[in-house]
């Protein structure tokens, strides 16, 4: 038996989540970065998301349509390299350079959410949600 280290926690969770977590590892316990994620704009069936802090995080969306319906996304981060496991809709990675986000839908958008569970340790929630008019 040994003390396991820090690498031993990492490949772990890695071999749990079947996700790469250096990225993650490192933006949490070696800089100061914040979580700001904000829906920038709704046009009828397209969205606008913002990275408006300085860490990069997978997103939870919840779209509510026009007819009442609504839908769970995710948005993986392109430097995950593989994706959470998820009952939602599994979008196209959002590439962490990228300050914007862009998707469409087959169906009028009434209203967006994101982190409709609240997990995540956004600074400012209060640009986590937008309905349209």
């Amino acid at each position: 038996f040994k003390h396991p280290t820090p690498n031993d926690f990492k490949r772990t969770a890695e071999k749990v989540s079947g996700i790469q977590l250096d990225w993650y590892l490192n933006y949490w316990t070696q800089t100061t970065n914040t979580i700001d994620y904000a829906i920038s704009s709704i046009t009828d069936t397209t969205v606008v998301l913002e990275n408006m802090g300085s860490m990069p995080m997978p997103l939870d969306v919840r779209v509510t349509y026009t007819d009442g319906t609504s839908e769970d996304l995710y948005i993986p981060l392109r430097m995950m390299l593989g994706t959470k496991p998820t009952s939602a809709k599994v979008l196209e990675s959002w590439p962490w350079v990228q300050p914007t986000y862009t998707f469409t839908t087959k169906k009028n958008i009434k209203s967006v959410e994101i982190d409709p569970s609240k997990l995540m340790a956004d600074i400012d929630s209060s640009n986590n949600t937008l309905e349209t008019n």
